[in-house]
């Protein structure tokens, strides 16, 4: 099934007047009646325009009135009743969570300049950084194990004498 005709494409091939112009046009009814009205509509327009451009003043100035009426005597809408209680169950419900909610004292923040005077004076009485300690650990370890393992100096003297 083919698509219809749009509007734009129907005002195309309205001057032509013959349906075989345009393919669809001459299989498809509903496309020629649109266009026929379409015509119809065009023609009919100048005649329109004569005629509401022969109106005076008064006649518009009594259009602009009536309009005017109409609008002022629409009721405004009225918010819902159901809105309004909607609103007012979530308002109570925040309010009783606001409330009923305990309360939690907030935590006491140890003063950061403290805290970074501590740490400063612990970096200054370590021996090194705190990125070497491990190896002064290590240092420390294997100067203990060569001071077990070798002879200590007044030993060495007292063997010397022997000799």
């Amino acid at each position: 099934m083919t698509q219809h005709l749009s509007d734009e494409d129907l005002l195309e091939v309205l001057p032509d007047r013959s349906p075989g112009s345009n393919g669809h046009l001459a299989t498809c009814s509903s496309c020629r009646a649109k266009r026929e009205r379409m015509h119809r509509l065009l023609a009919e327009l100048p005649a329109v325009t004569h005629v509401v451009a022969q109106n005076t003043d008064a006649f518009w100035e009594q259009q602009r009135t009536a309009i005017w009426a109409n609008i002022r005597s629409v009721e405004p809408r009225k918010f819902p009743i159901l809105a309004w209680a909607s609103a007012a169950a979530v308002l109570v419900a925040a309010t009783l969570l606001f409330s009923i909610a305990p309360t939690v004292p907030p935590r006491a923040q140890a003063d950061s300049d403290h805290e970074l005077m501590i740490q400063l004076e612990r970096t200054l009485q370590s021996e090194v950084p705190a990125a070497l300690e491990p190896a002064a650990l290590l240092a420390r370890e294997i100067t203990q194990n060569s001071q077990l393992n070798s002879p200590s100096p007044d030993r060495k003297k007292e063997r010397s004498h022997e000799n």
